[in-house]
């Protein structure tokens, strides 16, 4: 991958965002834009992602109990997280009509887990996956990966293949943040395909993306999936994108979500917090769609068609994830005001 330079976000670039409260969305305001975004033309679904979703309090009520109430109104509700507390949630996450759960999964080393996490214990994580996964709970895993730190793949894939799940691996995308250290960690997925998971595999699946990228998917024998995506097929000739100073620094196209953050503004646009714009669920669904509009144009129908709402409900993480052997991290929300834990200097695990 060619590694182009593109301007960190400071005070003074359209990327930057002030440091945000530390206060977690309200569950009245939570409802409200999930009602929003329905009446608007959207799908009833929710994404509860970035940060660590289930560190949400309000009302008296957890993160079981805000999904709860979006499934009771009609909602699918998918939850991302870093798995920190599954060994608590996940009787309580099995009872509460949540529609899939995401967890982030790098390593199953203990020691580059924590190195990576910089607050991770990995004997109570996999508790909680293991407990989750004996549950039923309808678990899907993503992983990163890093050169030289792929040998355990096959550990993971036992788990999988054992309890019929998912995993989504990911290569590491380059961003100015860990431009020095991106040659030395960036592992292509192809040969670790090839060497771990293609021996298990019964058949795979192309499935085509209307926007964004498609993916192949490896159906293991005896059951378990692992998924990648193929190269970026984004179209950014269309503003806002065409002439955006972060173009070579983002995943997705422009409109692939509506995030809205514990503040109540939304945006299409994960990098450039310039484009956000106040959320009014007392104005109803006629104010949104026009601020859709103008931002989407034709491209609107589809957007709601086929479009997410991604309520981001905490401002802050348990966990400050960074690249194994040094302080730069991959988290693309670093850069949006938000708190994250100061890491403790942890010596390097051997590859």
């Amino acid at each position: 991958m060619t590694q182009t330079t593109v301007p960190a976000p400071t005070s003074s670039t359209p990327g930057a965002a002030r440091e945000m409260p530390r206060q977690p969305m309200r569950l009245p305001a939570a409802l409200a834009a999930a009602r929003l975004w329905r009446a608007a033309g959207g799908p009833a679904e929710v994404e509860l992602g970035a940060l660590e979703p289930t560190l949400w309090r309000d009302s008296g009520l957890e993160i079981d109990g805000l999904i709860s109430r979006l499934a009771q109104e009609g909602f699918r509700v998918n939850l991302t997280t870093n798995g920190s507390t599954l060994h608590r949630l996940a009787d309580r996450l099995g009872r509460c009509g949540l529609s899939r759960l995401r967890v982030s999964w790098h390593t199953t080393d203990p020691a580059l887990f924590r190195q990576i996490t910089g607050f991770g214990d990995y004997a109570r994580f996999e508790r909680g996956i293991t407990r989750a996964a004996a549950l039923g709970l309808p678990l899907a895993f993503n992983r990163l990966l890093f050169k030289d730190r792929c040998e355990d793949l096959p550990r993971q894939l036992d788990f999988i293949q054992h309890h019929g799940l998912r995993l989504k691996l990911y290569d590491l995308y380059w961003t100015p943040a860990i431009a020095a250290d991106y040659g030395r960690l960036y592992q292509p997925w192809a040969p670790i395909i090839r060497r771990h998971v293609l021996p298990r595999t019964a058949r795979i699946e192309r499935v085509r993306k209307a926007s964004g990228r498609s993916r192949l998917r490896f159906h293991l024998h005896g059951g378990g999936v692992v998924e990648v995506k193929l190269g970026s097929q984004v179209d950014r000739s269309a503003e806002p994108c065409r002439r955006c100073p972060f173009q070579k620094a983002c995943l997705e196209s422009h409109g692939d979500y509506l995030r809205v953050d514990p503040r109540l503004q939304a945006s299409l646009c994960y990098l450039r917090h310039d484009l956000a714009f106040p959320l009014d669920p007392a104005g109803g669904a006629g104010p949104l769609r026009a601020s859709l509009a103008a931002r989407l144009g034709p491209a609107l129908p589809a957007f709601l068609r086929q479009g997410c709402l991604r309520l981001i409900i905490v401002p802050f993480c348990n966990q400050h994830c960074s690249l194994p052997g040094s302080a730069g991290t991959w988290c693309l929300k670093a850069s949006g005001g938000y708190h994250y834990p100061r890491r403790e200097r942890l010596p390097t695990p051997a590859p």
